[in-house]
């Protein structure tokens, strides 16, 4: 059971950011996502602006990634969200606004429902338009990011290289394979297999990092008059140029809507904009996407597992199919993963051959 919305605490807040006369009228619990937050849509009345903000009511996962990930917190007491929020905010890309904080929740501006995936999902005809203005926004992020790097912001601490790569890839065995399959591998298959899995982690050690929010997808943008807005960005690091741009056109069932020759549009898009800012992607993106999406692919395949089969988070298993199709197609296009695609589809066989449903 979800413990009880703090209301009254709530309200306190709402006063003191808005003023004494303004109450809350209706509190909305909205979905949460994988974290241990949860997120609260407040109506309120007695002010002219807002009529509505949301409560992002904070769990254990408060603070910057620990140890496990990271390896050892590189920021400080401050919350990721008013950090990376606060660059964010200084560069002028879309973000929130933070209205008040709290030691267990913030209120934020409310930015509405309208996903990107959903306005995309609306009008096949803006597809292209709305992908495309999530490109120029990706753009503007890594741009920033290589112009403005800020010491006190925890995005510019830590790093998606290679080592965190390999953890994620070591996820995605631990809990892709091993909790699917109710048993340990054997210590040299394993071994063998993350071996031969190794290339995946070349673009996060030799492409020079840039400022990367690591869940640049469809469902973390929103479409508010128009405008994309940022959601979820506190996991904000340095990584490759290409990292982002596979989440936002590879991520779960986003190829349902970006064909491959829009993907191919889409991608020409983010290379000339990257030249035209004076910011030109290094030799060798193609790879690095491809790496990237497939990198990312099997990350999610393990990490839907352990949420699922470890956490008991329901659900999460009912996005694999198309995660799968994503990491297939990735893993066909790599010659120099050969070597673990027979030992990939062994024990995931939905890697191998496409089955008619």
């Amino acid at each position: 059971m979800s413990e009880p919305i703090p209301l009254e605490a709530l309200a306190q807040a709402v006063r003191a950011a808005f003023g004494a006369t303004v109450r809350i009228v209706a509190a909305e619990p909205l979905a949460g996502d994988a974290s241990t937050r949860r997120y609260v849509r407040l109506r309120l009345a007695g002010a002219a602006e807002p009529s509505t903000v949301i409560a992002m009511l904070l769990g254990a996962d408060r603070l910057p990634l620990g140890s496990e990930e990271i390896g050892g917190v590189v920021g400080g007491d401050e919350l990721p969200f008013v950090n990376v929020g606060r660059y964010l905010e200084s560069s002028g890309l879309p973000s929130p606004a933070i209205h008040h904080r709290a030691d267990t929740f913030l209120l934020l501006e409310d930015v509405g429902d309208t996903t990107l995936w959903a306005a995309a999902s609306a009008d096949a005809a803006r597809v292209p338009v709305l992908f495309g203005a999530a490109v120029d926004l990706l753009v503007a992020l890594q741009t920033a990011g290589a112009r403005r790097p800020a010491p006190t912001c925890y995005a510019f601490r830590q790093r998606f290289d290679g080592r965190l790569a390999r953890w994620e890839l070591e996820h995605f065995v631990e809990h892709g394979i091993e909790t699917r399959h109710a048993r340990r591998l054997p210590a040299g298959e394993r071994a063998a297999l993350l071996a031969a899995l190794a290339p995946l982690a070349e673009p996060f050690e030799r492409a020079t990092p840039v400022l990367a929010h690591r869940d640049f997808h469809a469902w973390n943008l929103h479409v508010q008059d128009g405008r994309l807005r940022i959601l979820d960005f506190q996991d904000a690091l340095l990584a490759p140029d290409a990292y982002d741009l596979a989440s936002l056109l590879c991520d779960r069932t986003t190829p349902e809507l970006i064909p491959p020759a829009l993907e191919a549009s889409l991608i020409e898009r983010f290379a000339r904009a990257r030249a035209h800012a004076g910011e030109p992607v290094e030799a060798g993106f193609a790879e690095r996407y491809r790496r990237c999406a497939l990198q990312r692919a099997l990350k999610v395949i393990g990490r839907f597992y352990y949420l699922e089969r470890v956490k008991g988070k329901a659900g999460y298993l009912a996005y694999l199919p198309a995660v799968y199709g994503v990491a297939r197609r990735m893993l066909r296009a790599e010659p120099a993963l050969a070597p673990a695609a027979a030992q990939l589809i062994a024990w995931v066989p939905e890697l191998g051959e496409e089955r008619p449903a």
